[in-house]
């Protein structure tokens, strides 16, 4: 009984150093940016901005207090996109397109 016992706990022993080493050995994901915890917003007419035009836009809505003045920011910036749309020959200013027909039978 003894011996059985003996190999009981080093089959047991193996067991937990395995298990050890797989779990040290899983791979570790590159730090990145934070995560947010709010979706990432779309932004009216961004094909006619550049990125450092968007990323200020998204840095005033971040810091933006109340809805009232995230609100006024959407406001005045779709004001400007129209006006950049129009100058830019896209009379129909930037109206997003209808989501729901994605080219299948609907069901």
């Amino acid at each position: 009984m003894d011996s059985a016992m003996r190999t009981l706990a080093g089959l047991l022993g193996l067991c937990v150093a395995v298990l050890a080493l797989s779990a040290a050995a899983q791979p570790v994901p590159p730090p990145g940016p934070p995560v947010s915890a709010e979706p990432r917003e779309l932004i009216y007419c961004a094909d006619l901005m550049s990125h450092e035009e968007r990323e200020a836009y998204r840095a005033r809505m971040r810091a933006a207090r109340t809805a009232e003045e995230r609100h006024a920011i959407r406001a005045a910036h779709r004001q400007e996109m129209q006006a950049r749309a129009v100058a830019a020959g896209q009379p129909l200013g930037c109206e997003p397109m209808r989501r729901g027909w994605r080219g299948g039978r609907g069901y």
